[in-house]
């Protein structure tokens, strides 16, 4: 019995020694990892969790870190989760914690799917989609729709009607367009519709806000290839927003509503058949934008009539037809439509003019007229037909301006470029500094303006813009050129900042954000020193 008891003692505690030897010596550090995919495709804003494998499975720091190779494109959260923010490709990498084994997955981010849209529209347009307007469309009234980052609207440029009706986007209610930088709101049209020959080629209408439009923001938004000529049956023209035909289109971007507020930043205009900007009311701040081949036969950058009060600052006007500011206020009725109040300061206005009918010359950089009240301060105007103009300034508030403008503080400087066309030299407007000098009717010489005395001289001196010998009539912007100031040049000061924007304290309110007027600076037009 006694030698029973002794086996079983020691075959106990053997299988105890044993027992123990093997757990403490078991190895459960990381020796691999794999994800649930090695690839992933996604849609903007669309997100897939990835599922992580450990080898050993009983691993036991099952911990991991997880980064994205570019964040802009597509994230990554600690648990996994991959969330798709732009077309484009990125690699997602797994390290876990113990041992530093890395996995990864290659995830590819497309476009959204093409959406084909027409008639009544609302709701959201979401980040880089691509849409197809293949119809006449309009936003209805007490409704919004708001367009995201990255999506390109593509107007179909044929006729719609017996009448070759083009499209137009007309707004009752309310448009947001939040672009950005690197991914603008786009409005164009067909690729193979995209050429030099069109540049002037009216092929669709534009953007119409109506009476009863509210808001509007166009934030880091490309238009182009506008200015479709109306129809008896054009949509603008049955709301009684446009007239019919007569040779004449539309704008890009109209406003009817003195009640509207309307903000565009950072934006550009460009290959439009008439004028870029043109609001007939509301209360609207246009700065940072680039404006350049703006107008067929006529046309101006931005153009107010009567019901409106602006703010428009910093933008660079490049080559527009007969103005970079048509200011007026025909159209005021003495109530909603009141009196136009414009502050144009700080603003960039190269070679406009000179494409201008020369048998019918007027403007050539800043026009006021019709009793409009103006502030046009620090603006910088170069090789432009002709200086700011205001028809019996401080005589005649019925030509000119209300009596209470000030125009005063602007910068002129003339290349050697020279116009060739026979008219011009008709009228003795050969350079810009023809239009500049004393003497030329319906110029306004302000007490405080910078002008040089002769061809070239006052070069303000931009970073590397062909300010000698750009071609007056060229309307091709090439975006290379800074249109910034190098240190040094008498451009940087001198130029007025004692007044006051309309909307620099209480702002423009558009989608509950609040838009603030910029304040003016010492330099004169949109760029000082980098």
């Amino acid at each position: 019995m006694k030698k029973t008891n002794f086996l079983l003692s020691i075959m106990l505690l053997a299988t105890v020694f044993f027992c123990g030897c093997s757990k403490k010596d078991e190895d459960l550090s990381v020796k691999g990892i794999a994800l649930s995919k090695s690839s992933l495709t996604l849609k903007p804003g669309t997100s897939e969790t990835l599922k992580v494998t450990f080898f050993p499975e009983n691993v036991a720091n099952k911990n991991v870190g997880w980064s994205s190779s570019d964040e802009d494109i597509a994230g990554v959260s600690e648990t996994g989760a991959v969330t798709a923010l732009k077309p484009g490709n990125a690699t997602i990498t797994a390290v876990s914690e113990d041992g530093g084994e890395k996995a990864t997955c290659a995830v590819s981010v497309t476009l959204n799917d093409p959406e084909m849209k027409q008639g009544a529209v609302e709701g959201t347009w979401t980040k880089y989609s691509v849409i197809h307007i293949n119809g006449q469309v309009n936003v209805p009234q007490g409704k919004t729709l708001t367009i995201e980052e990255g999506v390109e609207i593509i107007v179909a440029t044929e006729g719609q009607d017996a009448n070759n009706t083009k499209i137009e986007f007309i707004v009752h209610g309310n448009l947001y367009c939040y672009g950005t930088e690197e991914a603008p709101v786009v409005f164009t049209v067909p690729a193979e519709k995209r050429i030099a020959e069109n540049i002037f080629a009216r092929l669709w209408g534009g953007i119409v806000g109506s009476i009863t439009c509210g808001e509007i923001v166009l934030d880091h938004v490309l238009m182009e290839y506008t200015g479709a000529v109306t129809t008896l049956t054009s949509p603008s023209v049955t709301a009684g927003l446009f007239k019919p035909g007569g040779g004449e289109g539309m704008v890009a971007f109209n406003t009817n509503n003195p009640s509207g507020k309307y903000v565009i930043i950072n934006s550009t205009f460009r290959y439009t058949g008439e004028d870029a900007i043109y609001v007939q009311g509301g209360s609207c701040i246009f700065t940072n934008n680039l404006f350049y081949a703006v107008g067929e036969a006529g046309g101006e950058a931005i153009n107010v009539k009567a019901g409106c009060k602006v703010d428009a600052a910093y933008n660079l006007m490049y080559s527009p037809n007969t103005n970079g500011f048509k200011l007026s206020n025909s159209g005021a009725d003495g109530g909603t439509r009141f009196q136009a109040q414009i502050n144009a300061y700080n603003n960039t206005i190269v070679n406009s003019g000179w494409r201008r009918d020369p048998n019918k010359p007027k403007g050539g950089s800043v026009w006021a007229e019709a009793g409009c009240l103006v502030n046009v301060y620090n603006n910088l105007i170069v090789n432009s037909m002709f200086a700011v103009k205001a028809p019996d300034f401080g005589i005649d508030a019925t030509d000119g301006p209300d009596l209470n403008s000030r125009i005063d503080y602007n910068y002129y400087a003339s290349g050697n470029a020279q116009s060739a066309i026979s008219q011009h030299i008709a009228n003795g407007t050969l350079t810009a500094f023809d239009g500049f000098k004393t003497g030329v009717k319906d110029v306004v010489y302000g007490a405080h303006d910078v002008r040089g005395n002769a061809v070239g001289d006052k070069d303000p001196q931009f970073v590397n813009f062909p300010f000698a010998n750009n071609p007056v009539l060229n309307y091709n912007y090439d975006p290379t050129w800074d249109f910034h100031l190098q240190v040094g040049s008498p451009a940087l000061s001198g130029a007025n900042t004692g007044f006051t924007p309309y909307f620099i304290a209480s702002g423009v309110t558009v989608n509950g954000k609040q838009y603030k007027s910029p304040a003016p600076s010492a330099w004169f037009g949109a760029f000082g020193t980098k």
